[in-house]
């Protein structure tokens, strides 16, 4: 899902919202997490884990990194999984809370500017990606199955 207009069009805001009027990750989340918990037994178990990324300048950074390093990565091609950024954060994530503290974090470290039409605006893309793995048991014969499903937000710079 992408958020693309020019500076000021409210991409961030219809990204994010504030905390009296979530937006589309902070909704999308919390139903995530209402769901997988009702669902839950068993039989089968969800794992959702999320990643936070900024491009700036054609540069690859990442916005959770545990060391808060700042540094470059390079976007490498897997044979069978396609595009992927090496190094790249993949963090556990077991409620909305979580979520919440990360983006925080990863908002803080995002690259802004003063432009003619905003104050401080974000100057890059932010990319948000959820990977979530639904197991499935069989409790009868012991064995289980996986899928795994990814949602990348993308929060696009202005596009003047």
């Amino acid at each position: 899902i992408f958020a693309y207009g020019q500076t000021g069009s409210g991409k961030s805001y219809t990204m994010m919202g504030t905390a009296d009027q979530p937006g589309l990750i902070p909704r999308l989340c919390s139903g995530l997490f209402e769901r997988t918990q009702k669902e839950e037994n068993e039989e089968q178990s969800f794992k959702v884990e999320v990643s936070y990324m900024e491009i700036y300048n054609e540069k690859v950074r990442d916005l959770l990194d545990p060391k808060g390093s700042r540094q470059t990565l390079k976007v490498r091609e897997h044979s069978v999984l396609g595009p992927y950024v090496d190094g790249l954060s993949k963090l556990a994530v077991t409620s909305y809370k979580d979520i919440e503290s990360l983006m925080s974090e990863g908002n803080k470290s995002r690259t802004v500017a003063a432009t003619n039409m905003n104050e401080e605006s974000s100057r890059s893309h932010a990319v948000f990606k959820i990977t979530l793995t639904h197991t499935l048991y069989d409790v009868k014969s012991g064995t289980s199955g996986e899928k795994v499903g990814k949602l990348s937000l993308v929060d696009l710079a202005g596009s003047e």
